[in-house]
């Protein structure tokens, strides 16, 4: 099943990585833009190889005994 994305939307590689902004859609050609080390950058993925981007859980949850 192929994943659909749309501009605006948080990915991430599948693989892992930093968590980047959709700008562009061409066909199985996946824009992607993102901020490292306060340096733009940008480049093309395949949309296979994205996943959307899940925040980390933050908090923490208590088991009963």
């Amino acid at each position: 099943m192929s994943q659909s994305f749309s501009a605006g939307d948080i990915v991430q590689l599948k693989s892992g990585g930093e968590p980047m902004t959709v700008e562009e859609i061409n066909g199985n050609e996946v824009t992607c833009v993102w901020s490292e080390s306060k340096k733009f950058q940008r480049q093309v993925f395949v949309a296979a190889t994205l996943k959307p981007y899940q925040r980390p859980a933050v908090g923490f949850s208590v088991g009963r005994a």
